[in-house]
Order: structure tokens, then C-alpha cells, then sequence
């Protein structure tokens, strides 16, 4: 039976454990922050227009599923709103970029977290507040309208209706703003993997766990759109888990998953359950539900197993969960081992009179959707297990008034029923798996959601302008604001782009020799390409003349920057340009162009001239950008015979020139690019730049890289890969090295083909 021996064998044992994935999740850190007025949470401010944004995503979904689920509904309530989605979309973007860099330039990564979580807050408590505002508005009116029969309902009709739906209801909409919260979060994911180092700075199973949408954890129509109906009480998961554990430890050992003894079992009892329920009730009905199965330190100290990732019980089973390269699961002795490690659980379950549980309930969800989501379920989950006949069923169900066709609904239940007793192996596999599998996420998502509920209640979200102004003079207030409608952001610094054009007079004079037109040449081919460049990056001209182009970017204060990392992006844009001109240049027998980009970052707002009406920028960065950018002594010996693509820097001391005085320095600059040491501290504020050895590159190993990424306003991740080497010095015979201290090393953001396709076969696998 064993995969390489008898059951239990340690080799055997050991092979499987080694393939468990251990979930590893960055813990909350809410400790951080300061206690607001209450000294029991933290004060949190959200953005108004995103609140609002969420409100109204909220009501128009909530409309949505009344509809469907045709449940009574006042039309001034509740409006169906298409464009409610991208305001929420918009608005969220926005905001969450703007917290990513706050978090970055603070090197606090649970600034982020302490965000986003009070924005899953925010949409609870939405929820929630319209459910009651829903309810309450039905209480106000005797009658309502809006029934697909058009029929008036009672004041105690349209409640009772209400009612029975309102917690599938707060499901729905629940799960739906979270999948809208989740797609924004993925897009974002880039970025702020770019600005943080982390993909999800809060798990995604955390972030997004079922358990917080429901409302009552006790809802049999709810619970079982996520989880298997025979789990729904806590001693029916114990009893599941027990016999689960029965069977697994024989094939492996050391399961890490504790059995309750039955000395922890009454020290459970004992203890007293939380009153204090906070804004979720479900969070003590989850503490109750977790004592009741687990040890107290496994989900407190959120201790970490193999058990916590479903995807290794599915592995296990022959589920979902399979592995993504070759290994001994491709031999048939792995799915023999499978087969009879499902044999063997399916007989434990079948001998403590689970089986026909784990099947039901697998059928169930699929079923009772079928059946309108009408009757009572348990009934339906009874009747499927055969513990009550047709005879006594139908008079029970004939008293639902909602149930219109009796005989369909009847004919589907009994259909269920025979497809159970009828069931061949594969198929019994099939839902015996499918319940392994929803037994593993109830056991995850129980952990994770206490932890999630706890983080929650942590908060204390404000809006009254009292509470407000009294936490903020305090200075216990978190703020995630934008900024007001109308008020200009106020500018804290700025980068010059200097691309210095070299070639343009020789291309201009064989152009006009040969009867070709220069100046529309230039115009489509350069400069209108580069003006469609700005509106991506967000840049500005400064200055555009036959063989310069220098252009700006602002940094605002409290909106999301990566000034430095977008004038990196607008340079690379801007070679590969003037690289594929060239291509149709040769094609033609005409001269090519050659360029050198200089970028130079000033941590302050620039200043402004007028001429005439015409606005000139003033900048030092400009003077340090136009001297980056040039190529001068290109021919001198010291940068060899061969170069031809890149940054190099060479000091010519004062005896070597025979003039006394400063020394010069003789820049290279072909199709490369240079950042000025502010240009780079401050990219390396901005983005996670990891460093990597230059022999990774066959390069120097004098020479240090830098690799890091952002996504620019496509989406598209920008590779950016910077060299850091020291400039060499020129005696009149032979070149040096020198140390890298200030003054004496420069920045070249790579522009070789050769080393940016390597990084992105390294690291772009990498998330």
C-alpha cells in the first residue's frame, strides 16, 4: 500500500513531508501604532470619496441580488449603478498608490497593511449599515412593490421574505465587493511589489477569507457555498478531523496537527466565550467554533503547519493540489498510493457512518441552487441521507409557500438521491475528495479569520469632526486622505532629463542633399513619438531644440511619485527610439543619430522665469544634466578602441594635462544613460533595487549592480538595472583605479541589450 514501503514507513514518511508546502504569511503589525481616544483602537480616517465610492458600489450591488433573489425591494433605496464599479476602481487606485509610497519612504510596511485592512472594514460595515437601512426602510412603509408578480405584499409578507434571505444576501454582496477589492489589488500587484518588496504586505487568504462574509455562521444557505454542509458544527469537523487524522498519521508520523485530549477537551468547556462582540458578530461565534477544535495556542500564536495549505491535502488525495514539475507523483506507484490512501479513509468514514455525510454533502450546494434556493435545507440534506421518506416529506414542503412547482422540486430531490445510491467508484472519489478539500479551507480560513477579526477590531474608524479634530490634535489620528478638490498639490522636488542628440546636422545636410525633407523627418519620426511619451511618464518640455531635449518631472507631495524610476523608463523609451530610427536610417544609407541621456534629480520644487509670456524653468538640475549627458574626448585613449555603447568616466589629473589647476574629467556617453548620486538615493527610495555581482553579468568585479522594477501606467513591468563603478584616473600614461568614495564613481542605468535580457530571464519569473 505504501509508496516506497508498508504504512508508515519512515523513508516514506519523510519523501511526502519534504513536498508539503509550510504556508508563509508576513504577520500584522498594528502594534506599531499609537492607541487613539479609547485607548482600546487605532483611529483611522478614510478617504471621504472613497467611502463614498463604497457605498455606492455597495447599494448598487445589493440591488443587483435583491433582484435576483426576488426579494422585495424599495426602489428609493436601492439603485442599480453601472458606473459604481470604476468610481470604486478609480478612486481606490488612486489612493492605495499614494499609501504604498507613504509606506515606502516611512520603511514601515504596516502602514499598508493598517490601510487596507480598515478599507475591508469600511465595506462590512457599509454592508451591513444598508442591510439595516434596508430593513428599517421596509418597517416604515405598510406595503412595497417591486415583486416580480407585481403582486402588494403585507408589511409582514415583504419582512418575512426580507428575512429569509438577508443573510445569503449579505454574502453576496460581501463576496462581491471583495472580488472587486481583490481585482484591484492584483492589478496594483506589480507596483507595489516595486514600492514595498511585497506582493500582498496582508495574505491573500487573510484579506479575502469567506468566513467575514457570512453573517451568521450558523447559515446552512450560505455556509454551504464555500464549505461542506456536515461541517457546520463544530463537533461534526472534530469527528471528521479525528478519523482524517486516524488515517494520515499511519503514512505520516509526524502529522502536525495535535489531537484534543480529552483533559484540553473540558479545559474548552470551561472557558468563558467573548461578550464583547465589537462590529462582527461572527467573531465570536469563529472563537467558539476554533475552541472547540483546535488548541488554544494553534490559532493564537497562529503556529504554521502543512495543514494550513489545502493545496497539500488536495496533493495528497489526488486532488487539485498537484505539483507543477516532474517527481515520483508522475509514477503509477504515487497514484496507487493515492487510490489507496482514499480507500482506506472511505472506509473509516464509512465505519463511523460519515460516508454518506461527505456525500450529501458534496452534492448539496449544486442541489439545493437548483432548487431555487427554496424549502429548508436541512430537510433536503436529511432527505438525501434517507433519513426521512417521501410520504412524510411532501406535506412539510407543501407549507413553503415559496415553493411553487412541488412535483419539479420533489423530481430534483429524488434524482440526488438515486445519483448517491447509484454513485460508481470514481464518482464516490470524486465527492469524498471534493469534501477533504473544503474540510482543509474551513480549517485554514477558521485560523485566519480570527486573526482577521482581531486586526479588525483593532480599528476605529472616524468621521465625525469632533472625534476627528480631537485625535488629530492628539496626534493619534492614521489618515488616508487625498487631496481636496481644487487644491494644487504642492511640489517637493523635480528630475531634468537631458537627451543631448548627436548626428542630426550630418543627417539634416544628406537628407537635403538628396531632395528629402529634414524638418518632417524629425517632427513625425522623433519629436511627436517623444510628446506621446510625456502623457505615459507624466513629464513635462522644458526645452526642444534640432539637438537637445530636455524634459521634467514633478514629484508631488502625498500623491504617488517614482519620479526617478518614470525618468528612467522615459529614458530607455526614448533610445529605444531613436535605436529603431536608426534601423530604417541604414535601410536608407543615411547617416545615424546618436544620443546620451543625463538624469538629475533636485529634492525641491524648480523656479520659473517669463518671457514675454513664455514660462523658463530654472534648475540646477539642468546644468548637472547637460554635463551627464555629453560626450566629450570621446577619441581619448584611456576608454580603449572598442567602445561603443555605455557610460564611462575618466579623471585626467593636473600633471597629465601640463597645465596647473583642477583636474578634468572626460565623459563617454554613447546610447547610455547617467543618474547623478541624488538621482539614485533617491530612486533607491523609491523602488526595492536588489544588488547583484557583476560577475553575474561577466563584468568587473570593481563594477556593483542594481536590479529593481516598476510597472509603468500599462501595467507593463520596467526592468531597470543600474551600474555603480568608479571612475578610473588618467596619469599621462596608463589608467587606475580609484576608490568609490564620494566624487569618484558615477551611476549608469544599463542600456546593453545583452545584460537586460539576461536580467529579465533571471528575475522575471521571480513575483
Amino acid at each position: 500500500m505504501a509508496l516506497l514501503g508498508s504504512s508508515g514507513d519512515r523513508g516514506s514518511a519523510a519523501l511526502l513531508q519534504d513536498e508539503l508546502v509550510v504556508p508563509k504569511r508576513k504577520s500584522l503589525r498594528l502594534d506599531t501604532f499609537p492607541f487613539g481616544m479609547d485607548n482600546t483602537r487605532i483611529d483611522v480616517r478614510l478617504e471621504p470619496k472613497l467611502k463614498h465610492a463604497i457605498d455606492v458600489a455597495v447599494n448598487s450591488t445589493m440591488a443587483l441580488h435583491m433582484r435576483k433573489l426576488q426579494m422585495p425591494m424599495s426602489n428609493d433605496l436601492l439603485v442599480e449603478d453601472g458606473g459604481a464599479g470604476e468610481t470604486f476602481h478609480d478612486v481606490f487606485s488612486q489612493l492605495s498608490s499614494a499609501v504604498a509610497q507613504r509606506a515606502r519612504q516611512s520603511s514601515r510596511r504596516e502602514v499598508y497593511q493598517l490601510f487596507i485592512l480598515a478599507v475591508v472594514k469600511q465595506i462590512y460595515l457599509s454592508v451591513d449599515r444598508q442591510l439595516q437601512e434596508c430593513r428599517e426602510g421596509f418597517d416604515m412603509d405598510s406595503t412595497v412593490g417591486g415583486l416580480s408578480s407585481g403582486d402588494v405584499v403585507s408589511r409582514h409578507e415583504k419582512l418575512w421574505r426580507f428575512s429569509r434571505h438577508q443573510t445569503m444576501l449579505r454574502y453576496l454582496v460581501s463576496h462581491d465587493l471583495l472580488e472587486q477589492l481583490r481585482s484591484m489589488e492584483v492589478i496594483t500587484r506589480k507596483q507595489r511589489k516595486s514600492v514595498l518588496a511585497l506582493s500582498w504586505p496582508v495574505a491573500e487568504e487573510m484579506l479575502f477569507n469567506p468566513l467575514l462574509q457570512l453573517s451568521d455562521l450558523s447559515d446552512e444557505a450560505a455556509f454551504i457555498e464555500i464549505y461542506p454542509f456536515l461541517l457546520l458544527k463544530p463537533e461534526m469537523f472534530r469527528a471528521f478531523e479525528q478519523l482524517m487524522l486516524d488515517v494520515l498519521c499511519r503514512w505520516l508520523p509526524d502529522c502536525p496537527v495535535r489531537r484534543l485530549s480529552n483533559e484540553q477537551k473540558d479545559d474548552i468547556n470551561a472557558l468563558q466565550l467573548r461578550r464583547d462582540q465589537g462590529d462582527f458578530p461572527v467573531y465570536a461565534q469563529v472563537e467558539a467554533y476554533l475552541r472547540t477544535v483546535m488548541s488554544q495556542s494553534e490559532y493564537q500564536r497562529m503556529e504554521s503547519s502543512w495543514f494550513d495549505d489545502p493545496g497539500n491535502l488536495s496533493w495528497l488525495t489526488g486532488g487539485e493540489g498537484e505539483r507543477g514539475r516532474p517527481g515520483f507523483w508522475d509514477t503509477k506507484r504515487w497514484h496507487a498510493f493515492q487510490d489507496n490512501l482514499l480507500e482506506e479513509l472511505e472506509k473509516t468514514l464509512q465505519k463511523d457512518g460519515i460516508l454518506e455525510m461527505v456525500f450529501a454533502s458534496a452534492l448539496l450546494p449544486d442541489l439545493f441552487r437548483s432548487l431555487g434556493r427554496k424549502g429548508a435545507l436541512r430537510l433536503v440534506y436529511e432527505y438525501l441521507l434517507g433519513g426521512r421518506s417521501k410520504k412524510e416529506l411532501v406535506p412539510i414542503l407543501q407549507q413553503f409557500k415559496d415553493i411553487s412547482d412541488l412535483d419539479l422540486y420533489v423530481q430534483r430531490m429524488n434524482a440526488a438521491r438515486k445519483e448517491i445510491k447509484h454513485a460508481d467508484t470514481a464518482q464516490r472519489r470524486s465527492w469524498l475528495i471534493k469534501v477533504v478539500e473544503g474540510y482543509a479551507s474551513l480549517r485554514r480560513d477558521l485560523k485566519l479569520s480570527w486573526e482577521m477579526y482581531r486586526a479588525l477590531d483593532l480599528i476605529r474608524l472616524l468621521d465625525k469632526p469632533k472625534e476627528l479634530t480631537l485625535s488629530r490634535a492628539n496626534d493619534l489620528l492614521q489618515e488616508f486622505t487625498l487631496l481636496d478638490e481644487g487644491q494644487a498639490p504642492e511640489v517637493k522636488g523635480h528630475v531634468i532629463l537631458k537627451a543631448d542628440l548627436r548626428g542630426s546636422t550630418e543627417l539634416t545636410a544628406r537628407m537635403l542633399g538628396e531632395g528629402l525633407n529634414p524638418a518632417s523627418y524629425f517632427s513625425q519620426n522623433l519629436f511627436d513619438p517623444i510628446n506621446s511619451l510625456l502623457q505615459k511618464y507624466g513629464a513635462e518640455k522644458v526645452f526642444v531644440e534640432g539637438d537637445a531635449v530636455i524634459l521634467m518631472i514633478l514629484e508631488h507631495a502625498n500623491l504617488p511619485s517614482q519620479v526617478v524610476a518614470r525618468a528612467c523608463g522615459l529614458a530607455y523609451d526614448i533610445i529605444d527610439l531613436v535605436l529603431r530610427r536608426n534601423v530604417e536610417s541604414r535601410q536608407m544609407e543615411l547617416p545615424e543619430l546618436e544620443l546620451g541621456v543625463g538624469i538629475a534629480y533636485v529634492p525641491e520644487a524648480p523656479c520659473y522665469l517669463f518671457d514675454a509670456g513664455r514660462k523658463i524653468t530654472i534648475s540646477p538640475a539642468i546644468n548637472r544634466a547637460d554635463r551627464l549627458s555629453s560626450c566629450k574626448g570621446r577619441n581619448f585613449v584611456g576608454f580603449g578602441e572598442d567602445k561603443h555603447w555605455g557610460v564611462e568616466v575618466i579623471k585626467i589629473e593636473q600633471t597629465a594635462n601640463g597645465v596647473s589647476g583642477s583636474p578634468q574629467y572626460c565623459r563617454y556617453n554613447v546610447n547610455g544613460i547617467e543618474l547623478d548620486l541624488p538621482a539614485f538615493q533617491h530612486l533607491a527610495e523609491e523602488i526595492v533595487l536588489k544588488k547583484v555581482k557583476a560577475s553575474s553579468y561577466g563584468k568587473e568585479s570593481g563594477d556593483h549592480y542594481y536590479v529593481g522594477r516598476f510597472p509603468d501606467l500599462n501595467g507593463k513591468t520596467r526592468w531597470q538595472v543600474i551600474r555603480h563603478s568608479a571612475i578610473k584616473q588618467w596619469d599621462g600614461n596608463k589608467l587606475s583605479s580609484s576608490s568609490k568614495k564620494a566624487g569618484n564613481s558615477f551611476y549608469e542605468l544599463v542600456t546593453d541589450p545583452d545584460i537586460l535580457s539576461r536580467t529579465r530571464e533571471k528575475l522575471s519569473g521571480k513575483n
